[in-house]
């Protein structure tokens, strides 16, 4: 038997500052029920049918949440079901010495914080939708200063009945205080990462032993990535927990983020909305199944690695928006609620064994800093992987430090921050450790800006025959396209932001042979209010003077030209978006698909007397910009076709022996290539 009884997913008490009680809007009491299916994959029918609150799906049984009218309703589909809780809140309401109230972990952080003031810093990251304090605590060496160091952050409590997850962060927190002037290992990670935990996000849940926002919504159905309106959610990261989340994620650059809940024993990783894994998949199963490994001991603590979508599906989850907007590997652990404190203990344990490998591995893979090569100011930056491809990640608004989680190999990476020459790398990453990369960008005013993040993106079911990533409609266009689908919406920030000079201001490009209908939206907050810039198909340019802005910070592509869900390239197929930040910079928005996909080859190199640049594409209008490794232009070279350089700067003086970094450089800036003089 997989559990002794289910109840032990909701092994919870109403303890603590119960002074309001919770009464979820329009809601009627949910009970905790129990679906018989034929087979597993029947609990699709039941999401997609009923809007059904999935808590466990196994082979033959389906553990859910609903009201007195879904039951009828499901009963009178023919469905054969049973009622586990009459109220799925009451369960185990006799221990409530097992589990921390909300005021005793509050009063706990506070202590922490006094007890070990100069690794600890404590932080209110917002409040709940009663009011009550999200309080997050840093473990650091230096906990106020934001250093070039990855960071993680572990989040118990989405649901407010799962106290076990408030229990193992909670934890973990004491062992690292406690033990970080003894124990290497613990010093070791607290000296080098950045570690975030926030052992109750939902407040008004853990108070009133819900499993819902004082709101009566899923909170992890709320978040920005591929949500769809699940768990009564109205609108993505509408509630002020997932806002203060988001608002985190935004000023720390998060590597690596854990989510507990208790409804099942498994390691949950990306993606929960849908059956086709990301690129990175290889990666994040081996570090899944490592976790999984390392809570050896019972069947009370041993955890099993399971695909988000194949467990069952959730929109708007956690670990798919840190992944897919922000490129830190989300992950969810399930773990069982016991009733009694040594099964607790031994639970919390287990994955303190499991986080401190995966804190160390936090730091393993690709760093690298991103800064102006005059001025060394460090610089926002997107980090997009060519080769083989690998999820978006950026670079830290602080500091300008990147973190990408990576398995051993050799890898390919383009870097590009707006009004800088993009450059390319090839590192190769050890098996064990990382490999880091200082990056200085050479500034040019010339060329245009890109939209290079996402803020939320909404995708309905059935979207089963879907393909594209949202990544690849972001930064310098390329072919690579985000499809949004039938009812897709995207939303996406332009750093810095959209500016309102005479004339186009900045133009969505489409990456499809057929064109498609959409409609394009401003604003300078990014819940709106959303003015309508225009209708429009295929790659068009946009004018902020037509809704009365000086500048804009944030788009809305809606599509809507309908499309159907069978086709995996249905709706407007988003290949980036371009815009100005001068007032002389018009020309830059017509598109070059042959200069997009340029490659530069220079022959000899290392060179002597002279080189000579071939190329595979059309070079109008283009020019070859050379640069010293100080990031200084020593020559520019005005081509129609292929070209020789007699390795002399622009005042005629032969250059010196060393290297140097040639950049072709059209409407969109290309194919860089390093060049070796003798």
């Amino acid at each position: 038997m997989r559990y002794i009884l289910i109840f032990l997913i909701f092994a919870i008490g109403v303890w603590g500052m119960a002074d309001i009680s919770f009464a979820a809007p329009n809601k009627s009491l949910e009970r905790l029920i129990k679906i018989s299916v034929s087979n597993h994959d029947e609990v699709y029918l039941l999401q997609d049918q009923f809007k059904l609150s999935v808590i466990d799906a196994q082979e033959h049984a389906v553990y859910a949440l609903a009201n007195d009218d879904l039951i009828e309703e499901l009963r009178s589909r023919g469905y054969k079901l049973e009622i586990v809780a009459n109220d799925y809140r009451d369960a185990y309401t006799d221990m409530p010495q097992i589990y921390h109230s909300y005021a005793q972990v509050c009063s706990m952080l506070v202590a922490l914080r006094a007890q070990y003031p100069a690794i600890t810093k404590l932080e209110t990251l917002g409040y709940s939708a009663g009011n009550r304090a999200i309080l997050g605590i840093k473990v650091s060496d230096n906990p106020g200063v934001e250093e070039l160091e990855p960071e993680v952050r572990l989040v118990g409590a989405h649901h407010g009945n799962e106290k076990i997850s408030t229990e193992i962060t909670l934890a973990f927190l004491q062992y690292l205080l406690s033990n970080y002037a003894f124990n290497p290992q613990v010093s070791n990670l607290v000296n080098n990462r950045e570690i975030w935990i926030v052992p109750v996000f939902n407040p008004d849940g853990h108070v009133n032993n819900s499993r819902y926002n004082g709101a009566g919504v899923d909170l992890n159905r709320d978040y920005g990535y591929m949500w769809s309106g699940e768990g009564s959610s109205s609108a993505p990261f509408s509630q002020p927990e997932t806002r203060a989340m988001r608002a985190h994620a935004e000023l720390n650059n998060i590597t690596l983020e854990y989510e507990y809940h208790s409804a099942a024993s498994y390691v949950n990783y990306v993606w929960d909305h849908h059956p086709k894994d990301p690129p990175d998949s290889g990666y994040i199963i081996t570090i899944s199944q490592e976790y999984a490994d390392s809570t050896y001991g019972s069947s009370t603590t041993q955890l099993q690695k399971i695909n988000g979508y194949d467990w069952y599906y959730v929109r708007g989850s956690a670990q798919d928006a840190m992944f897919g907007i922000w490129g830190g590997i989300g992950t969810t652990i399930e773990t069982q609620q016991p009733s009694t404190q040594a099964r607790v203990d031994s639970i919390c344990l287990a994955n303190r064994r499991a986080l401190m490998k995966m804190i160390l591995r936090a730091g393993w893979g690709i760093s690298g800093l991103v800064k102006d090569s005059i001025t060394e100011e460090p610089l926002f930056a997107m980090i997009k992987f060519i080769n083989p491809k690998r999820w978006t990640v950026y670079t830290d608004k602080i500091c300008g430090d990147f973190h990408k989680m990576v398995a051993p190999g050799n890898y390919t990476f383009q870097v590009e921050a707006n009004g800088y020459l993009p450059k390319t790398f090839t590192v190769t990453v050890p098996d064990t450790g990382r490999v880091f990369i200082e990056v200085k960008l050479v500034r040019d005013t010339t060329i245009p800006y890109y939209v290079q993040k996402i803020v939320w993106v909404r995708r309905d079911r059935p979207d089963m025959s879907f393909t594209t990533v949202t990544m690849d409609g972001l930064g310098i266009p390329d072919n690579q396209i985000y499809s949004l689908g039938p009812s897709g919406v995207i939303v996406l920030e332009a750093i810095p932001p959209i500016r309102n000079f005479p004339g186009a201001d900045f133009v969505v490009y489409e990456g499809d042979l057929s064109p498609e209908n959409y409609s394009v939206a401003v604003s300078n907050d990014w819940r709106g209010s959303f003015f309508t810039c225009g209708q429009a198909q295929g790659t068009q340019s946009f004018d902020l003077s037509t809704v009365g802005l000086d500048s804009a910070r944030y788009i809305r592509i809606t599509n809507t030209g309908g499309g159907s869900s069978s086709d995996p390239y249905a709706g407007f197929d988003l290949d980036g978006i371009s815009y100005r930040q001068n007032a002389s910079s018009s020309a830059v928005f017509e598109s070059s698909r042959e200069f997009i996909n340029l490659t530069l080859k220079l022959q000899p190199n290392p060179a002597k007397d002279f080189v000579r640049f071939n190329f595979n594409g059309k070079l109008e209008n283009s020019t070859i910009k050379i640069y010293d490794v100080q990031g200084r232009l020593i020559n520019e070279l005005r081509i129609s076709d292929n070209v020789s350089w007699n390795l002399k700067d622009h005042q005629g003086r032969k250059i010196r022996s060393g290297i140097y970094f040639c950049q072709v450089s059209n409407k969109v800036p290309r194919a860089g290539v390093k060049l070796i003089v003798k």
